[in-house]
């Protein structure tokens, strides 16, 4: 088609470009809102995840909740780089098209110089962090019982040589495998240090044979390796009723609170469904699980907080619950550390990765309600720990090394679980953790 400007005079043809340059104008407009709203956390869980309705709702209550979608899952990259990257999502799209089973992790993470590192610069120093948990028991009194733990974060400048701490895993090479999409089941390790010392261990407890481990890619430990559930993390219903607990919200003159609610929290799991229909269904779960009588200020604050705790933690799919995430960051409700840190993990020289407490955090600091509580260490000034404590294994044979040097820092050698001495930490003994055994019998 040609265009004649002469048969429109001066005047047409002005209003021809007046009116193809609002045209651009209004289509780049829209290009621009519906590149935002394609960006934007309601098409994220609207068009994207509206299987995930439950993580939509935890992203909101988490620390990162003003974190949008796509800074995490694309990273904050140039907006040329990400129009390029963001086809590499569609298949999101034709999963929830097609149908697809609900996937437990998220296989589109950035590299955490991509997005973590944004607000998290590891270039600087940081500091020990002080963790304080209460925690209560089942008795009628629901006992408190506090652990207090200091968090070896990062000691010294990370990526540079004197890296200490957690943040040792970010100053280090580290690769892995794992064999499983949540990365539960890790057998395998490689650690490159920075003066070029390499260190494989395998699981000696995993069936797979070196060929099998060959036919998987190692990938690089990110910071969300262990942080991954920082996004939309589902935290263990009983946590939630010791936070209420100490805050209040759940007033602890009820008799049997704690053990109450544990009882309500198992019942809750069987129930499945939209999440507005839980309200009503969880209300006359709680009323018909209470006691009779009068409906005290404490019955009426004990009901609300649960009501809120069991529809927050409720899953629309059956068989989900909160434990079918993994929070890799500690290790109480899943192996998290314990993935590697097990004690089955061996290099060639027989040594484990090192199994030691205090590489990540202090020894926890307990104190009982009514009852004992943890003793500390009472190093004498410029007394140095003994080379033992430095070994690989140290974890493991700690307890078959004892002898009365013992003494001079730890005071006197008393097992236990009771608290009242050093060796009798309850924190420490007599616990199952995940994935984890102090056995050295277990590794042979």
């Amino acid at each position: 088609m040609r265009i004649h400007l002469k048969r429109y005079g001066v005047a047409g043809a002005a209003t021809l470009f007046v009116i193809g340059g609002l045209a651009l104008a209004l289509l780049g407009a829209g290009g621009i809102v519906a590149w935002e709203y394609s960006n934007s956390n309601q098409f994220c869980a609207t068009m994207c995840h509206s299987v995930h309705p439950e993580e939509t709702r935890a992203h909101g209550m988490a620390s990162h909740a003003r974190v949008d979608c796509v800074e995490c899952h694309m990273g904050r990259i140039s907006t040329l780089h990400m129009m390029a990257l963001k086809p590499t999502h569609a298949k999101e799209l034709w999963g929830m098209i097609v149908g697809y089973e609900r996937p437990l992790t998220s296989h589109t993470l950035r590299p955490s110089r991509d997005n973590c590192e944004g607000c998290h610069w590891p270039s600087v120093e940081h500091h020990d962090s002080i963790a304080l948990k209460k925690r209560y028991d089942t008795d009628e009194k629901s006992t408190e019982t506090t652990y207090r733990l200091v968090l070896h974060t990062g000691m010294g400048t990370i990526r540079e040589s004197n890296a200490r701490g957690i943040h040792w895993h970010i100053e280090n090479d580290v690769e892995f495998i794992a064999t499983d999409p949540q990365r539960r089941q890790i057998p395998w390790v490689r650690v490159k240090t920075a003066d070029g010392k390499v260190s494989t261990y395998v699981d000696t407890s995993s069936k797979l044979s070196e060929a099998e481990l060959k036919k998987f890619t190692p990938r690089r430990m990110e910071c969300f390796d262990c942080h991954n559930a920082v996004g939309h993390p589902f935290k263990n219903p009983e946590d939630l009723v010791d936070d209420a607990l100490a805050s209040g919200r759940i007033d602890r003159s009820l008799p049997n609170a704690k053990a109450r609610a544990v009882a309500l929290i198992e019942q809750a799991q069987k129930l499945t469904g939209p999440h507005k229909e839980m309200g009503p269904r969880i209300d006359k779960l709680i009323s018909d699980a209470a006691p009779k009588g009068e409906m005290t200020d404490a019955e009426k604050k004990f009901r609300a907080a649960m009501k809120q705790i069991l529809v927050d933690s409720s899953f629309s799919h059956p068989g989900l619950s909160w434990a079918s995430f993994a929070n890799h960051a500690g290790h109480k409700d899943s192996p998290g550390c314990f993935r590697c840190h097990d004690g089955k993990h061996l290099n060639e020289k027989g040594e484990a990765i090192r199994l030691q407490c205090t590489l990540c955090h202090n020894l926890p600091q307990v104190e009982r309600e009514g009852g004992k509580g943890s003793v500390p260490s009472t190093v004498a000034a410029g007394l140095s720990p003994p080379p033992s404590h430095e070994e690989p294994n140290f974890m493991h044979d700690h307890r078959t090394k004892l002898d009365d040097s013992c003494t001079m820092c730890h005071g006197k050698i008393e097992w236990g679980a009771d608290g009242g001495s050093f060796c009798g930490n309850p924190a420490c003994h007599g616990r199952k953790w995940p994935e984890m055994t102090l056995d050295p019998q277990a590794r042979k």
